[in-house]
């Protein structure tokens, strides 16, 4: 008869359960596979074992979690001596092992079922059959073999409880030196960690849903998706309060009217239009014209050199660049903060979710209708100096832009400066030469994020002189301190280097850029009027120019530099970019508009968003209504503050029903803009 060899090691033991509940949720995965494995035909095998891959460390995460009782238990010598010798103790362990699974199981079943209604992964929304937990069991029992799964779980558990009782039974204790115990228990605990967390970055962001989006493909994200983890993730988002139908329905012929919407449909609440060119814009040589868009972080406009001031202000290389530009000096970020800028500057709709968390970060909201998608003659970059798992935004773009070069923290040659990655100044270094190495037109996004706390000024930073204003003027920008006047400076420094570069390459002179900030800030200035403060216009006002020096000569494109006075917002950005280079497009949502069209300025109007649902805030012919807790109507170029609301009342009504079309819309708009691919499978409904 062979004995069966004993484990002295507490290490040993723990990693046998760990292993042993990783294999049983991998299994499962494979099962998913198997599941997926008609859909996954069209997807290349790598990609195919990227999302086994990335699932497999959820899976891992998911085996700590449930290996975390028995692990701190037989990481005390006593417990684990007493483990070792009560029949009792290994048994209560067994049970609560099986008990453990028996949930996961029930999570898995869940899954499945909910996998073969929807074709899509359980989430949070689940939880919602429980408000009529009866309806539901009588659905469940009328639509799956319940019996037959019942038997076969519980066999599964009977074999469980049997491995894992074996494995407890071959622990023998041994006691152990201290110094070796506790070497052992932190080397235990790391690795547990490391499993748990999923990823090593230098950014030190973990392992996170948006990492199972690699891929346009949304097959390969139901892959690489955990269950478990899954209904964790979407949780928060699933408190999203969201809008009716009819609710946008009363307000649907203005904003059809102001989108220039060419078929209306308000029973079906239409909002797409598409853009179809007989030709694209080329240079004299025949190519498309390449396309850089630089978000700059935190850009208040009260806080630049745009900004009546002192002298030439902290960005005067800004300012000298607009004035050769298309100038838009009432561009506004519909909503802060950076996450909600993306996802609104991506997608075209003003991320007003307030109350489930931004939309970045909504596993329910990662599948949209990008513009950017549709520029299929183009190499598509996305550049950022720190890690893409920052607000989860890696999903937003890599599963809806195909062919998207994401470049972030691990792709550049540069060090890390801080916690948002390489300096502005090194990525903008290393973005010419990326570009400059592209061999197609190129279509590319930078977001920057030196000004931000902690101000960070590299040591490399190409003859920066730091400048050291007073404090009357540091209050005159609304600036905190020095070193926030100082990391704005510096910003305004590398964009300037950047330009610098770019103008030595062969590509810049047929080449558009795009600047504009993604959000301002609430600090009060002295350089601005009451009225515009009243309306905290400094926490969503930012600059924003067109800058493409060699289409000047070519006013024919609707490229003429000069100031575009009238109010316009981040959802316009790719919209008038697909129109100046000639790109077409189709099925577009969002409520972005083409600002070279004149036709735009007989009604201009920037709606943004408050702190809360609800709030709202809309401009119109130098006019600003807003509602939060109080409402008011301010004219923005009064010397001094006086609320119209009752003066001019007839105003102030329209305004706001305007500004809550636009609330309701882009409420509506965010869960209503799936890609075209998604659209044409559409989810069975639950009744």
């Amino acid at each position: 008869m062979v004995s069966t060899p004993v484990i002295h090691s507490r290490p040993g033991v723990i990693f046998r359960i760990f292993f042993l509940f990783w294999a049983v949720f991998f299994l499962l995965r494979l099962v998913m596979w198997y599941l997926l494995r008609t859909d996954l035909a069209s997807c290349s095998v790598i990609d195919i074992v990227q999302a086994l891959y990335i699932g497999g460390k959820f899976d891992a995460r998911m085996a700590v979690f449930a290996s975390l009782p028995p692990a701190i238990l037989l990481s005390v010598p006593r417990t684990a001596q007493k483990i070792s010798a009560s029949r009792t103790l290994r048994h209560c362990l067994t049970l609560f092992s099986a008990f453990v699974l028996f949930a996961a199981g029930i999570i898995y079943c869940a899954d499945f079922g909910y996998f073969f209604y929807h074709h899509q992964r359980i989430d949070a929304t689940v939880l919602d059959f429980l408000e009529n937990p009866l309806i539901s069991l009588a659905m469940v029992w009328e639509s799956y073999p319940v019996l037959l799964i019942s038997i076969a779980f519980c066999i599964i558990l009977y074999i469980w409880c049997r491995i894992y009782a074996a494995l407890l039974q071959r622990y023998i204790f041994s006691p152990e030196r201290t110094s070796f115990f506790v070497i052992r228990s932190c080397g235990t605990a790391l690795l547990l960690f490391l499993a748990a967390y999923g990823q090593i970055s230098s950014n030190l962001f973990p392992l996170r849903w948006s990492n199972a989006y690699f891929s346009t493909c949304n097959d390969l994200a139901l892959l690489a998706l955990n269950p478990i983890q899954n209904i964790r993730d979407t949780l928060h988002a699933s408190r999203s309060i969201q809008i009716s139908p009819q609710a946008v329905r009363e307000h649907y012929d203005e904003m059809a009217e102001w989108l220039r919407i060419p078929a209306p449909n308000a029973a079906d609440l239409e909002f797409s239009r598409s853009n179809n060119h007989s030709a694209m814009l080329k240079t004299s040589d025949g190519k498309p014209w390449n396309i850089v868009i630089v978000i700059m972080e935190s850009l208040s406009w009260p806080k630049t050199s745009f900004a009546p001031g002192f002298g030439h202000g902290p960005t005067p290389n800004l300012k000298a660049v607009a004035e050769q530009s298309m100038y838009f000096p009432w561009f506004f970020a519909p909503t802060r903060t950076t996450a909600r800028a993306i996802f609104t500057t991506m997608t075209g709709i003003p991320d007003v979710n307030r109350s489930g968390g931004t939309s970045s970060r909504n596993p329910s909201l990662v599948d949209q209708n990008i513009l950017l998608d549709s520029f299929n003659d183009y190499e598509k970059y996305y550049m950022i100096g720190g890690s893409a798992s920052w607000a989860n935004i890696r999903g937003l773009l890599q599963h809806n832009i195909s062919n998207l070069h994401l470049l972030e923290e691990g792709s550049w040659n540069a060090p890390n400066i801080d916690v948002w990655g390489i300096s502005d100044l090194d990525l903008f270094r290393e973005a010419v030469d990326v570009l400059s190495r592209s061999s197609a037109p190129f279509a590319a996004v930078i977001q920057t994020a030196a000004f931000h706390r902690p101000y960070t000024i590299p040591r490399d930073n190409a003859g920066f002189v730091p400048p050291h204003p007073d404090p009357s003027e540091l209050a005159f920008y609304g600036f905190t301190g020095q070193d926030e006047y100082q990391s704005l400076a510096f910003f305004d420094h590398a964009f300037g280097e950047f330009l610098k570069k770019a103008k030595r390459t062969d590509w810049f002179n047929r080449t558009i850029f795009v600047f504009f900030g993604d959000h301002g800030l609430n600090d009060p200035s002295q350089n601005v009027t009451p009225g515009y403060l009243a309306c905290r216009l400094q926490s969503n006002h930012v600059p924003m120019f067109i800058y493409a020096p060699g289409l000047a000569q070519r006013p024919e494109t609707g490229y003429v530099p000069g100031i575009y006075p009238q109010p316009c917002g981040q959802p316009d950005i790719f919209p008038t970019i697909a129109a100046l280079t000639g790109i077409s497009y189709a099925s577009y949502r969002g409520l972005g508009r083409n600002l070279l069209d004149p036709d735009i300025r007989r009604d201009a109007r920037q709606f943004i968003g408050g702190n809360e649902e609800h709030h709202v805030r809309l401009l119109e012919d130098g006019y600003c209504f807003i509602r939060e807790q109080h409402k008011g109507l301010y004219r923005i170029s009064d010397p001094e503050l006086k609320n119209l609301l009752n003066e001019e009342s007839d105003r102030a009504i329209r305004m706001e029903k305007a500004a809550d079309g636009m609330y309701r819309t882009s409420k509506y708009l965010l869960y209503h803009n799936r890609r075209k691919t998604s659209e044409s499978s559409e989810l069975k409904k639950i009744p």
